[in-house]
């Protein structure tokens, strides 16, 4: 996707140097032309390429030169100083932006890499230099050139065999559209018939664009190259943008064989031929002769460029399995549609790194395997359910299984704030409760159709009563259960479809995940809860653009109120109590993740799977560990799944501004006793800070006697200094990993 820069936007000058190197920008002492910056104090001034795919819902145009101030890692101010000359102007309705990249072709079998681009987009010494060499008279004739056909069909005539072209442009797209490659005069007649309708129907821009688009220029592995944009890369390793003088006299001069002047290959031929456009722009009248012969002393500079490989396979994987069921059949290979995702290309490629580095250093220091663990990653913008970050798996390769997107495991106990979500919603009706509200924590025997149900506590320990707050803060499996069982699990069901999960079956353990998520499917419900309670379905494709329209299948599905906001705002508070106080708190006392976050680890039975699904106010983002083949981890998802997320979002967010989570008018935070829900007394050993909703909070002071919970929670602060002085001599962190998360 491209990058939108508006004033007030978090923009590190780490990120938004990154977003220009991905693209191929480069630094120059006085930015001026497309594809160049400048570092200034305080910012950047910035010529952008601009972006002419109409009709991007995000603003097309041409290139614009900008000045960008950076303060405290967000953008201050935007100055725009005006288009680029010899360009089209740019669009200045829509806010400025870094042009999205191509990061994969959907071949079809043919294996033909074509990137299309505008016109506009095509140099104008490009198209100057091709219209020299192939068809001076383009701008001038009705689709075919008399002069340049009689003067082909004589020499072929003689020859008794089709021996020169002495087509025009037109009439090469005619052939390449219509007919075949076949020589021969009638070939010939149709193509020419042909021509001459292309010009009624179509403008000189339109033809010209259509040709620079698909001619042939070469072999690129085993693909074809067709078009300029390709052929700037295979052989100059730039964007199409970017073609000076050398490299456009060249390309034009290939044309006619691009494999006898081949310009690694056959390295006196191609500067010969190019040497020869040259001395044709000078007879053409648009260049000079002695910009001419400066150019025929430069050496070809050609490199071992590369054609644009499908970078980034998980997350075009995704695209295809979200486009597919929405398109004719085929239509994503063959219909020359342009499809921009919400991938954020600087985060996508940080995420595959830090996910891998993440799962090697599991790997390493809690025991190999002979089967790989593995992981996956996900990131989506809570605001509009843009997918920004899809990873499937440690290697992401082509044709991989996604495990982000099509594996369907249980989550464990990342399912439980669906549970007090529903709790908590006063649209629910009866029974009503707040954070302090008080279940049963103790063991018990729950009747089910298949018989009896005997949940327990991962930790062993039980309480007769327990406030909703600190039931999800530690995780409590009694409690949730007869939570689930006060609302009854039909109830739970209902609000996991209204939270994206799709349809649980209601048995007494739905609030403990024995339902099957995806990991795309979990993050996009956490999601909810940071945007005030409205869930944006989790969408990877911004727009799919036809030739002359959007196509349907690009329109991102409706937003749903899924809880009010008021309970999307506890929810927050209670999920960041999850990991300020609670079992996920190892993400900042272990791993040094301290700006706000709200978040809940999920671990399945004999620690088979484990997940990690948090929310910072502008990302949503979850992990999920295991086997492929479900084997146990050893340890719960605090250990496995927390140190991985905390690896991948710490490379995701360095620089940027941490923000708090905002609280409306509406809420206000209490201390409160864990067990009793009464207001916390100044001797309570544990308060726990809770949201509520105003003129909900409990007014009564904690009568509870705290004794033995002092002498409890002194027993267990010795345990955990013992047990995390024990754990940290066992696990030797690489220096690599150590810089990234501790």
């Amino acid at each position: 996707d491209g990058v939108t820069l508006v004033a007030g936007r978090a923009m590190p000058l780490s990120y938004a140097l990154a977003h220009l190197q991905a693209r191929g920008y480069r630094e120059t002492r006085d930015a001026r032309e497309p594809g160049t910056w400048t570092r200034i104090p305080g910012g950047l001034v910035i010529v952008l390429r601009g972006f002419d795919t109409a009709p991007d819902p995000a603003g097309s145009g041409g290139p614009e030169r900008i000045r960008l101030t950076l303060d405290r890692g967000r953008i201050a101010s935007i100055a725009r100083l005006g288009g680029v000359p010899g360009f089209p102007a740019p669009d200045t309705a829509h806010a400025p932006r870094l042009e999205p990249v191509l990061i994969a072709h959907l071949d079809d079998s043919s294996r033909v890499r074509r990137t299309w681009v505008p016109l506009a987009r095509i140099p104008r010494v490009v198209q100057e230099a091709v219209i020299a060499a192939e068809d001076r008279r383009f701008r001038g004739h009705f689709g075919i050139d008399p002069r340049s056909n009689l003067r082909a069909m004589a020499a072929n005539v003689g020859a008794g065999s089709v021996r020169q072209g002495g087509s025009t442009i037109t009439q090469q797209v005619a052939r390449a559209l219509f007919l075949s490659q076949r020589r021969t005069v009638g070939r010939k007649l149709q193509e020419a018939f042909i021509a001459v309708g292309l010009e009624l129907l179509l403008s000189k821009d339109q033809i010209l664009e259509m040709y620079l688009n698909s001619v042939y220029l070469g072999q690129g592995g085993s693909a074809q190259i067709a078009g300029i944009a390709e052929a700037a890369r295979w052989y100059f390793d730039m964007p199409v943008d970017s073609l000076g003088l050398d490299q456009a006299a060249l390309l034009a001069g290939m044309i006619p064989a691009p494999n006898v002047y081949h310009p690694r290959r056959k390295t006196a031929a191609a500067r010969a031929r190019r040497d020869a456009v040259l001395a044709d722009m000078v007879e053409t009248g648009v260049l000079t002769a002695a910009d001419a012969a400066r150019a025929k002393r430069r050496p070809l500079n050609v490199v071992t460029g590369t054609l644009v490989r499908d970078r980034f396979p998980s997350y075009v994987g995704a695209v295809r399995e979200q486009l597919a069921p929405r398109l004719p059949r085929g239509a994503l290979e063959t219909r020359g549609l342009t499809i921009l995702t919400a991938l954020d290309l600087v985060w996508q490629e940080e995420a595959e790194f830090a996910l891998a580095e993440g799962v090697t250093w599991l790997e390493r220091n809690y025991g190999r395997r002979p089967e790989p663990l593995q992981g996956a990653f996900v990131a989506i913008d809570p605001s509009n359910g843009l997918v920004r970050v899809v990873v499937g798996g440690r290697l992401s390769t082509p044709g991989m299984f996604n495990r982000a997107t099509r594996a369907v495991r249980q989550p464990g106990s990342a399912i439980k704030p669906v549970v007090y979500a529903a709790a908590l919603d006063p649209a629910r009706g009866a029974p009503r409760f707040t954070g302090g509200s008080t279940v049963p924590d103790l063991k018990r025997e729950f009747a089910t159709p298949e018989g009896p149900w005997k949940p327990r506590n991962d930790e062993g320990d039980y309480h007769e009563t327990v406030t909703l707050a600190k039931a999800l803060a530690k995780s409590l499996n009694l409690a949730t259960a007869n939570l689930v069982e006060a609302i009854s699990p039909r109830e739970v069901a209902r609000y996991a479809e209204r939270f994206g999960l799709g349809k649980f079956k209601p048995v007494a353990s739905i609030g403990l995940g024995t339902n099957e998520v995806t990991l795309l499917a979990l993050v996009d419900a956490y999601s909810t809860f940071p945007n005030g309670g409205v869930r944006h379905p989790a969408t990877l494709v911004r727009a799919v653009l036809g030739a002359r329209a959007p196509e349907r299948a690009g329109v991102p599905a409706a937003a749903v109120r899924v809880i009010p906001a008021e309970t999307a705002e506890l929810m927050t508070g209670l999920l960041e109590n999850v990991v300020t106080f609670g079992v996920s708190y190892p993400l900042r006392a272990r791993w040094g993740f301290t700006r706000p976050t709200g978040g809940k680890t999920g671990t399945t039975n004999e620690y088979r799977d484990a997940w990690f699904v948090g929310f910072t106010p502008e990302l949503a983002a979850g992990v999920w560990v295991g086997w492929d083949q479900p084997q146990s981890l050893n340890r719960p998802a605090a250990e496995t799944a927390i140190p991985v997320w905390a690896n991948v979002m710490t490379g995701l967010l360095e620089d940027f501004p941490p923000t708090p989570f905002p609280i409306s008018g509406n809420i206000e935070l209490v201390w409160i006793d864990p067990w009793t829900g009464g207001r916390a007394r100044s001797d309570c050993p544990s308060p726990l800070r809770t949201p509520f909703v105003t003129g909900t909070a409990p007014t009564k002071m904690c009568g509870r006697s705290h004794e033995a919970d002092w002498q409890r929670i002194t027993a267990e602060r010795i345990a955990d200094s013992l047990a995390t002085a024990t754990r940290d001599s066992a696990a030797v962190v690489p220096d690599s990993t150590k810089a990234r998360v501790e």
